[in-house]
């Protein structure tokens, strides 16, 4: 059996694979053609809802010592994930979804996207961050809330693109200034924020 069979052995083999996600959204970004029927000027960013209103800016934090990118790490949790055929899909089969490019990039919508599942991922890891080190200080944060966004943008004509996020964070009952502190920390302790700010080990490799 192939590398690329045995790592889908787990998934149903009646589905119909959905569209690439590298088909018609990013051809139309490449190549400025957007598909029949849609204007050819880039659509405009809806409008932020109310409850994504921009809180508070958290500068870059200071790196703690134990946090030293000198030391070593050890391996605690690796997760497996595989993108074929317009899906992703992990390798215990706990995620399997398929994967098209939005609608304001000239896809067809209708399924979720990388920006999605990275908003969703990093919420989570930053939500979990937040009520360890709430935890940590006896802070009660049961009603706390993380709501992210993932942009995706491009720099002239080249294929230069590169992703913004935005977190907002709510700590109903929290005094403002521990909610301020308890954040702050957080954005210092997350793994996420810590790749996106400070950079992460990526090794590629071809099979």
């Amino acid at each position: 059996m192939s590398e690329e069979k045995r790592r889908f052995a787990h998934l149903p083999s009646d589905r119909a694979p959905g569209p690439d996600y590298s088909g018609p959204g990013v051809e139309a970004e490449l190549t400025g053609r957007m598909p029949e029927g849609r204007p050819a000027e880039r659509p405009q960013r809806p409008e932020r809802p109310e409850h994504f209103e921009r809180p508070e800016h958290f500068e870059r934090p200071e790196r703690p010592e134990r946090f030293d990118r000198g030391a070593s790490y050890d391996d605690l949790y690796t997760a497996r994930a595989s993108s074929a055929h317009g899906k992703v899909a992990s390798d215990d089969g706990t995620l399997d979804v398929q994967v098209k490019a939005p609608g304001e990039l000239g896809g067809p919508g209708g399924a979720t996207n990388p920006e999605q599942l990275l908003a969703a991922a990093y919420a989570s890891c930053f939500h979990n961050s937040l009520t360890l080190v709430a935890g940590r200080q006896g802070v009660h944060t049961s009603g706390a809330t993380v709501d992210t966004t993932v942009t995706l943008r491009k720099r002239g004509t080249a294929d230069d693109y590169t992703i913004a996020t935005d977190l907002t964070v709510r700590l109903p009952g929290v005094e403002p200034e521990a909610a301020r502190r308890l954040v702050e920390q957080a954005h210092g302790e997350c793994p996420y924020s810590r790749a996106f700010m400070q950079g992460a080990e990526v090794h590629v490799h071809l099979a």
